[in-house]
């Protein structure tokens, strides 16, 4: 029949159901004293019974954590098992990596922005009808010459283009041409009869250009638009290349976070297995009397804290797993199942460090520095903005145009082709605010922004090699600690070895063997965490350089 334990709170004791059928009672512990069990709880006659007492709540404990062992290893066993190699995540990323796919979308945002820009340049349509009637009375002086009433009808239409020429002058144009049709009627007096002019056609064309002089001629406020965006596409493509490259170090460092949390799991594994054979062995001698009862339960405390040492490695391979799924997958919940399992092996290759090297590549490929370059290239483009605006406008004005002027339509329209009547003009015009507060305070406003710009690309420089300077010593080391922990783990096997022997002759005890083999168990782990430290100082200095794609041999194409 299966052990059943029931854990009470308050006063309650905890209660077993045994194979024979019988309900035990185990002394509950009072958190007020750490040496003795409440005399209300148990009252044990002698030494004896209470280390009897003491021993059964011990195996039950450890029947219980070797339960918890039990479920979490079925929980693991449930899992698929997917073998993944690095490039295999980082292909996942680049495809599927929310955060990536994310910042994409600002690069072509950007190039919209860009486009969106020459709207400045497309040409206003502009067309219009209309129809006039007026009645007028005729006025005047007796003995003068008295106008006659009359009514006067026309009907114009005209269309016409108008807009900023796409030159680098700020040249804007505006082309008219239309039609006036009209007709007058004088009343009749006293003297004379009505008169009827009959329709009367006036079609023209005209063309009027505006060119500035001084503001707005080297550089207006699209000019200003159009390349401030275009450096803008540059800045988005750096800030999805700076994502891509966080990603790609993130999967880089989860991928060796997941090797180093498997290995640790197959040290604990180790341990467990080494700990439940040296138990067996422990309860054979304690058989024969040729070891003490007490060498046998430090040997069984032993196994379930190497099990409890396990349970929480396997929590950290799961915790792993599903930190780099969450990198290379949009569907999480698609792969609640999967344990990744990585193909790549710990290994430490020395590296010949360079910091100069280094430092250049940080300050020509990293998105950071690119990005702060075109800032101030950009910001240089306002500020040569905001210091035209500083001068009064001044343009030169200058216009052609046709007229017709005929009874008959067709006869109006030859006037036009024949240039019968045309007409000309050319001059400046001036135009300037009195104080100009507005155009000097932007100036101002742009140099003081063009300073702290500058002195935020030293500080990215700054920032860049000190992080340059870190990684190679934090590299070094960790490869130095690598060399030092392999050392520590030979060691502490040929020191167990050596504790084990004595055992065997009875020069030594069970508790300095369990305290050896500890050591080795520690030291195994620590060469493991060094392996992967080596390794993710590595890809975290690639990072740094902004050099980590071309390493790991990706090609971005953005846009």
């Amino acid at each position: 029949m299966p052990v059943i334990a029931k854990v009470m709170s308050g006063a309650e004791s905890v209660k077993k159901v045994s194979d024979r059928g019988v309900v035990e009672r185990m002394p509950r512990w009072d958190h007020r004293s750490r040496d003795t069990a409440p005399e209300s709880t148990v009252q044990p006659s002698n030494r004896m019974e209470m280390k009897q007492i003491w021993s059964r709540a011990a195996r039950r404990a450890g029947g219980l954590l070797a339960a918890l062992a039990l479920g979490a290893s079925a929980a693991h066993a449930a899992q698929e098992l997917k073998a993944v190699s690095l490039d295999d995540c980082l292909k996942l990323a680049l495809q599927k990596n929310l955060d990536i796919r994310i910042a994409y979308f600002n690069p072509r945002q950007s190039l919209s922005q860009y486009r969106q820009t020459f709207s400045g340049y497309d040409p206003v349509f502009a067309t219009s009808a209309r129809q006039n009637f007026r009645t007028s009375a005729g006025v005047g002086n007796p003995g003068d010459f008295i106008p006659p009433g009359g009514e006067s009808w026309s009907e114009s239409y005209s269309l016409g283009l108008q807009g900023l020429a796409p030159t680098e002058t700020g040249l804007r144009y505006s082309l008219q041409s239309g039609m006036v049709r009209n007709n007058n009627v004088f009343f009749a007096t006293p003297t004379r009869p009505e008169i009827n002019s009959g329709f009367f056609y006036s079609p023209f064309a005209s063309l009027d250009l505006t060119q500035p002089l001084l503001r707005d001629f080297w550089i207006d406020s699209t000019r200003m638009m159009v390349q401030v965006n275009k450096l803008g596409i540059g800045r988005s493509e750096q800030g999805a290349r700076r994502q891509v490259i966080t990603v790609v170090a993130q999967v880089a460092l989860a991928y060796h976070d997941l090797i180093a949390a498997r290995e640790n799991v197959r040290v604990q594994r180790k341990a467990v297995e080494t700990a439940e054979r040296r138990l067996t062995e422990q309860k054979k001698r304690v058989e024969v009397g040729a070891l003490a009862p007490l060498d046998e339960k430090q040997s069984e405390a032993e196994v379930y804290r190497a099990k409890a040492d396990l349970l929480q490695s396997e929590a950290r391979l799961g915790d792993a797993s599903t930190n780099l799924r969450n990198l290379i997958n949009d569907d999480l919940g698609g792969w609640d199942n999967v344990l990744l399992n990585p193909t790549l092996q710990l290994t430490a290759e020395p590296v010949a460090f360079d910091k100069k090297d280094s430092w250049h590549k940080a300050l020509t490929l990293s998105p950071d520095i690119v990005d702060a370059r075109i800032q101030l290239d950009s910001q240089k483009v306002r500020l040569k903005f905001t210091k035209n605006q500083l001068f009064p406008q001044l343009d030169l004005l200058g216009g052609y145009g046709v007229v017709g002027a005929e009874p008959e339509f067709g006869s109006s329209l030859n006037d036009l082709s024949d240039r019968k009547l045309p007409n000309h003009y050319a001059g400046l015009r001036l135009s300037f605010p009195l104080s100009n507060r507005n155009a000097r305070e932007s100036h101002k406003q742009n140099k003081l922004e063009q300073e702290r710009l500058l002195l935020s690309y030293k500080r990215i420089e700054q920032n860049l090699m000190r992080d340059i300077d870190i990684s190679i010593r934090s590299a070094r080391t960790s490869f130095e600690r690598v060399n030092a922990a392999r050392k520590q783990r030979e060691f502490a096997a040929q020191a167990l070895d050596a504790e084990e022997k004595k055992l065997a002759n009875g020069k030594s005890t069970a508790f300095q063997v369990l305290q050896i083999q500890r050591d080795l168990t520690s030291a195994e782990a620590s060469e493991i965490n060094a392996l992967s430290d080596y390794n993710k100082e590595l890809y975290r200095l690639s990072q740094a350089e902004g050099d980590i794609l071309n390493k790991l041999g990706i090609v971005l194409d953005i846009r």
